[in-house]
Formats: C-alpha cells, structure tokens, sequence
C-alpha cells in the first residue's frame, strides 16, 4: 500500500474531528467539506444531492442518514475515500466510515440539473457543493410522479414554501414543462401555499 500524502494526513485529521460534532447533519457536511477538499487537486467536486440537499433546503427538517453525491472519477473518488478511512461497502457506490458513522452514496456521475445551478456553501472553512434548488425540487417532483411518493411531493412543498421567492421560477417551469411534470409542479405548488 502507498504511503499517504502529507495533505491527505491533514485532512484525515480534520475528518477525525468531525466524529466530535454532535449534530448528525453539520458532521454529514463538514465531513463532505474535508472530502471534497482532498479531491480537489484531482478536479473532481463531489455534489451533494438526495436527502441530505433536502436537509439542507429544508433548514433541518428533512433527516436522512446518508450522504449523496454525484461524482465524476469514481475510480479516483475511490481511492481519496480509502485514503481517508473510508471502507467499500455494498455493490460499486457506497463507502462507509465507521468512526464518523457516516455512509456515503455516489448513485451517479452525471447531474440531473444544471451545474451553473449548484451552490457553494463554506462550511467550516471548507467548501460544500449542493445541487441546485430548483434542480433538486425537480428530483422531488420526478419520485413524486414515478415512484408515486407521495413524501417526495410534501417534500417538494415544504422546500417551495421555504424558498418560493428564491426560486427561478421560469426555469422551473420550463423544465416541469420539457419533462411532463407541469401538473406534479402546480400540485406540490398549491401545497406549499404558492
């Protein structure tokens, strides 16, 4: 086995000190903040998607247990999640750090959304990359409409009833349009009182 880099050591100690914060959410982000600062020399910025991004939009409300990211390099993700303590767990995306209790999830190289969209959040002197809010209301209305669930569409509500005057409205509606979810979008948007 190679040694670890000296930046790589740094960051393995910062991500220990994760395990001291006690709320399961800003350890979630800060640990993806160490993270994501190992894979930067490499190019690669993981976003945060799924659950913990409605965490995020939702001020908490949402809990989940997990992290999801959509990341390129997934050989590369690999290796920087090894060096950092992290062990492979079931099938291809998942890794698992058993000191943090903390699961990590890559579903997918590619953003459903746009990447203009994501935002940048510092987190402790670290950068989190978060999918963008309308893009992550349209993940919402998709499991909504095809999955059928209907948590997803209440979810889609609270975050509209949150954020209403946040969101690019026109952009939204464009892209409930081009994929068939207008109807699903004006559901959750009387939901949400907007």
């Amino acid at each position: 086995m190679s040694s670890i880099s000296p930046e790589i050591a740094h960051l393995r100690e910062h991500l220990q000190r994760a395990a001291d914060i006690a709320e399961p959410f800003k350890r979630r982000m800060y640990a993806l903040g160490v993270i994501s600062a190992a894979l930067a020399p490499r190019g690669i910025v993981p976003i945060l998607v799924g659950g913990c991004a409605v965490e995020f939009y939702t001020l908490g409300s949402y809990a989940t247990q997990d992290v999801d990211v959509v990341v390129s390099g997934r050989d590369e993700f690999d290796e920087v999640l090894r060096s950092l303590g992290f062990s492979k767990g079931t099938g291809q995306r998942h890794w698992y750090s058993e000191e943090l209790d903390l699961a990590i999830e890559a579903p997918d190289s590619v953003l459903a959304g746009s990447l203009e969209r994501v935002v940048a959040v510092e987190v402790e002197g670290f950068t989190v990359h978060i999918i963008g809010l309308e893009d992550l209301l349209m993940d919402r209305l998709r499991a909504f409409v095809y999955w059928q669930s209907a948590a997803d569409g209440e979810w889609a509500a609270r975050i509209i009833a949150l954020h209403a005057s946040e969101i690019d409205w026109p952009y939204l509606e464009d892209q409930a349009a081009r994929e068939g979810l207008t109807d699903a979008l004006e559901t959750v948007r009387r939901g949400a009182g907007a």
